[in-house]
Parts: C-alpha cells; sequence; structure tokens
C-alpha cells in the first residue's frame, strides 16, 4: 500500500433526521440524509516534528502536544497491522489522556481534543512525525446536525491514511456509492471518536457522514445493537435548512414525551405507529430506482404529516412554527422540525417549480427574525479526499483565514472535479 503524506484534506458531510425523530426512542425506526453542508480538514506537516496541533477557528480553539507527552506505552497494547475498535473506549488511555487534557476548561473545546488525541494514538505509532490538523465546517455547530460525527469522519479517515491502514479515495462524484473494507474502517473508529464526544451514540450519525446517501435505522430492546439499513440509491434533493436560533434541550424534549407517553398511554402510542408508519413509507419511496414527481409529491406529504405529529408530541416550538407557516404561505415546499425539536432546526423540501427570487425572498424573512437559512442538498457523498495541488493550493494558513461558510464552500467547491470518495 502506497504511502500518504502531507498535505490533503478530506471532509464529511452532517445529516439531518427526516422522518422518525422521538418515535425511534421508543424502538420505531427513523431516516437520517447526509446534506451538502460539510466539514473540512486539512492535514500538513508540523513545523516541530516532534508536535501535533489541532486548530479549529470555527469554535475558538488551538492547542498543541508534544507527541512525548501522549501514552504510548499503554495504546501500543493494543496496536495491531491494521487497529481494530474494541466494543468500548480503552479505559486505561481514557485515564492517561486526561493529563493531555487537563488545561482544557471548555466542554466543546475538551470534547473536540479528547476525540482528536484518542484516534490518534490508537491509529498511529509513536514513530509518526507531528502533524498540524486544521478543521473548518459549513455546518452550524451543536445544532443536531451530525457534526460532532462529521468531525469524527473526518479524523478517522485523515488518520487512516497517514497510518496507512487504508488506499485512497478513488470514486467520482457521479460514481454509485458502494461499501467497501476502507469506507466500513473509516466509519468504525469514527465511531469510537463519537464515543468520546457522545457518550453512547447510535452509530447513526457517522454512518452517514462516511458513506453519504440516506440510513434507516432502529433501537433494539435490550443491549442488541440497532439495525441500520443503508439507502445508497437516494435521490438527491433540494432543502432548505433553517436554523432558528432557539436553543433547545434534547433530553428535556424526550422527557416531555416520555411523560405523555406514561399519562396517555394509547393517544401517544397512536401517535407514534402513525410516525412508524409514515417512515416505513417515505423508506418504500425512496429506495426505488426512479423518483419521478409523484414521489416527490408524497414524500412532501409525508413532511407535513410527519411535522403535524411531532406537533401533537408537543415537541414544535412558536419560531418552528413560524418557519413553517412562511413557506406555506409562499407556497414553495413542505416544512418539517429536525431532530429533537423545542427549537433547533426545521428544514423544507423544496418544490421543484420554487422559483429562486421566493426562495430568497423566504429566506429575507427568516433572516429578519433572526434565523439563519442554508440551501443545501439532501443526499450526496460520504467521505472525500483531495491532494493538495497547484489546482487545489491550500494550506493551513488559509483554512484558518476563510472568512465564512461562503468562503470555505467556495475553496473547496473549486476543486471538485479533483474531489475522490470511499
Amino acid at each position: 500500500m502506497t504511502q500518504h503524506t502531507a498535505p490533503f484534506v478530506v471532509s464529511s458531510p452532517g445529516k439531518v433526521i427526516i422522518f422518525g425523530e422521538h418515535a425511534a426512542v421508543y424502538n420505531r425506526p427513523a431516516i437520517a440524509a447526509a446534506v451538502s453542508l460539510r466539514t473540512y480538514l486539512h492535514i500538513s506537516e508540523s513545523s516541530d516534528p516532534e508536535e501535533i496541533m489541532l486548530e479549529f477557528p470555527d469554535i475558538g480553539f488551538t492547542h498543541k502536544w508534544k507527541l512525548s507527552d501522549l501514552p504510548w506505552d499503554t495504546a501500543e497494547k493494543y496496536h495491531m497491522d491494521k487497529p481494530q475498535p474494541t466494543d468500548e473506549l480503552v479505559p486505561e488511555i481514557v485515564s492517561e489522556l486526561a493529563n493531555a487534557l487537563v488545561d482544557i476548561s471548555n466542554s466543546v473545546h475538551y470534547a473536540a481534543a479528547y476525540s482528536f488525541l484518542y484516534l490518534y494514538v490508537c491509529m498511529l505509532k509513536r514513530s509518526s512525525q507531528g502533524y498540524r490538523f486544521t478543521v473548518r465546517s459549513t455546518l452550524p455547530i451543536g445544532c443536531g446536525l451530525g457534526s460532532s460525527a462529521s468531525i469524527s469522519v473526518c479524523l478517522a479517515a485523515a488518520l487512516s491514511l497517514l497510518g496507512n491502514h487504508v488506499q485512497r479515495a478513488s470514486l467520482k462524484a457521479t460514481d454509485a456509492n458502494k461499501d467497501n473494507e476502507d469506507s466500513m474502517f473509516i466509519d468504525s473508529w469514527a465511531f469510537m471518536g463519537e464515543k468520546c464526544i457522545q457518550g453512547n451514540p447510535s452509530g447513526v450519525d457517522n454512518a452517514v457522514a462516511t458513506h453519504g446517501g440516506a440510513v434507516m435505522f432502529q433501537r433494539t430492546l435490550g443491549s442488541a445493537p440497532s439495525v441500520r439499513t443503508t439507502m445508497r440509491s437516494f435521490p438527491p434533493l433540494r432543502l432548505l435548512l433553517t436554523n432558528t436560533k432557539v436553543p433547545r434541550s434534547s433530553a428535556k424534549m424526550v422527557g416531555n414525551v416520555g411523560r405523555l407517553n406514561q399519562e396517555y398511554p394509547k393517544t401517544t402510542t397512536s401517535i407514534l405507529d402513525a410516525i412508524d408508519s409514515l417512515t416505513r413509507e417515505g423508506y418504500n419511496i425512496m429506495i426505488k430506482p426512479f423518483f419521478n414527481d409523484s414521489a416527490k409529491s408524497r414524500l412532501s406529504e409525508l413532511f407535513e404529516i410527519n411535522h403535524g405529529l411531532l406537533v401533537a408530541l408537543g415537541v414544535s416550538h412558536p419560531a418552528l412554527e413560524r418557519v413553517r407557516i412562511l413557506t406555506d404561505e409562499l407556497k414553495i415546499g413542505k416544512t418539517k422540525l429536525t431532530g429533537a425539536g423545542g427549537g433547533g432546526c426545521a428544514i423544507t423540501l423544496l418544490n421543484d417549480d420554487a422559483e429562486e427570487s421566493v426562495i430568497q425572498e423566504l429566506i429575507k424573512k427568516y433572516q429578519s427574525l433572526g434565523f439563519e437559512t442554508y440551501e443545501t442538498t439532501l443526499g450526496g457523498k460520504g467521505v472525500g479526499y483531495i491532494e493538495v495541488s497547484d489546482s487545489f493550493p491550500y494550506t493551513a494558513q488559509d483554512f484558518v483565514e476563510f472568512e465564512d461558510r461562503n468562503a470555505i464552500d467556495k475553496a473547496m467547491n473549486a476543486g471538485s472535479l479533483e474531489w475522490r470518495f470511499w
């Protein structure tokens, strides 16, 4: 296998829940799909070969570590020619990494550094030289859009290349997605990164961020793993993603639904069963190899129904309803909340005949309410790779200096024909 050297860039998408949020807590299926908003990770050689550096301007974080301060003796007990993730985080590695994280007090910074260092010592060897890892994202952070999984996938992909554990990505953007040994390896290590950040993740976010497309997932009773069905032929769909910027607590929303389920079990069960049914209906629509106007119309109707059922469960919010009402008034698509609700984000499946001028009018109305709206595509590619070259000449410092997500998008899309995917 050819040795992979820096500099290069890896990238991974975020995700939205299309159908089935909250019902998924009660062992019913839900569907998540990749969005075209992505995280980008630039890897270059460190100015000091004995030092590694993680910088993440979007969250105001930069930190350096001496390679000699990392717990290599413990980590290398678990090293093989091709390292394989353990079922759980290794307690000895976690304990010894605490010394390298002791001076980080911000919880978001701590989570990013913890995931980074854990994957680094598990996937590379102490003989590896120092590298500079620079993260930029067009995804809003901490809004339920899979930003942490997107970062974990980028880290896992980069370290897989640096550790010589996978081949370079080879699929073009127009090639069909397919499972392969390398993408599954990246996914498995990204899941370990998610464990560092989320504690007990479902594995859905990292699966979507690695493989792209869409995934139907369903929890099982007891300790059995969730059932995941990858939807490779998922059609790319135009979407508006609107962040209301209203803080929400997933735990609080889940707790409220739990209370309703205890007090009104027959009513709540009927609502959850209805969400179950429409999720399966959506799945059947989206896995067909052809996706015509009739299928798109039915999917829009399911958006509307799913939102209404979530309103009945008490997990909407006046800000989310404003998003939906404005969409309805301009008749350009159907809107539903996505994720836990109580604030956060809404997604609008746009009609094919929606005029750009009307979309921009809607976005301006959202902005006047303090919302932030992204035009994006549902479905699409998973984790990708591009070499830094004359046609894609960006340095780590360029990454740091990108002014905003539009600047990041413009720069990263400049090399669109050269991106390859696993």
